[in-house]
């Protein structure tokens, strides 16, 4: 059994994931890092993260599932204790994004958007409260498109996250009091890659506190939720304020 304390992160190798794989690695944590198709960015990150800190031992290891097959989420959990023996902290942080407008959203994209938002992070939730140390903790990334409208070219994303909120609030009371479930859903702390700047500045417009976020933003909140031993069945947004305009 590991002394360390030991988190398993979906969608770990790019962008926010990334920034989230790192600060648990500062923290002396034992990484699982899931990634779906980004092997490249996924090791070099392990070998950097190892590297840096290898006078606390920190371990990485990679792990690559497509998560919309029902069966990856178990096996990421079983990954974790086989590396490390135990698990102590779950971050959920692999999504699927498609705009599309309403009239051309196929059914293959609403199960696969289904399958990774929603159905993934609920049976990643099951197979890890099996596995869990007590006084667990499972942080879910959720979108502040979940508590927002008018936004019809991502309404597969928005209704996933959206009942991504009724999850986490559900497995709260499930899952207490051995494990605290909470989420956060993130504004615009990263540009998409594609934005130009008259789009983010358009963007801006209603986001009271005129700026946009960091990748640090949302790590805080998350290392909020983990140390928050009294909060459970929270969602926290990090966002600017965009949410009190909308």
């Amino acid at each position: 059994m590991s002394t360390s304390r030991v988190a398993l992160v979906t969608g770990g190798a790019r962008r926010l994931g990334a920034d989230i794989v790192r600060s648990l690695a500062a923290r002396g944590y034992h990484v699982l890092l899931h990634h779906g198709h980004s092997a490249e960015e996924a090791e070099s990150l392990a070998r950097e993260l190892e590297t840096t800190y290898a006078d606390a031992s920190v371990r990485v290891v990679v792990m690559q599932e497509d998560l919309a097959d029902a069966a990856a989420p178990a096996r990421l959990v079983d990954a974790a204790i086989a590396h490390f023996g135990a698990l102590d902290v779950v971050v959920s942080s692999a999504s699927v994004m498609t705009a599309v407008p309403m009239a051309q959203v196929t059914p293959e994209q609403w199960v696969q958007t289904e399958a990774v938002n929603l159905r993934a992070p609920f049976f990643l939730m099951q197979a890890a409260a099996r596995a869990m140390r007590d006084d667990g903790v499972i942080v879910q990334l959720s979108d502040h498109l979940a508590v927002e409208t008018g936004f019809p070219h991502l309404m597969p994303h928005q209704i996933t996250k959206s009942a991504l909120t009724q999850l986490v609030r559900a497995m709260a009371t499930t899952l207490a009091p051995r494990i605290r479930v909470n989420a956060v859903a993130p504004g615009f702390v990263l540009a998409p890659e594609h934005f130009g700047a008259s789009r983010v500045a358009a963007f801006l417009t209603d986001v009271p506190l005129a700026r946009v976020g960091s990748p640090a933003d949302v790590v805080h909140a998350i290392h909020y939720l983990i140390d928050a031993k009294y909060v459970t069945g929270e969602i926290v947004t990090v966002d600017g304020g965009r949410h009190l305009r909308r």
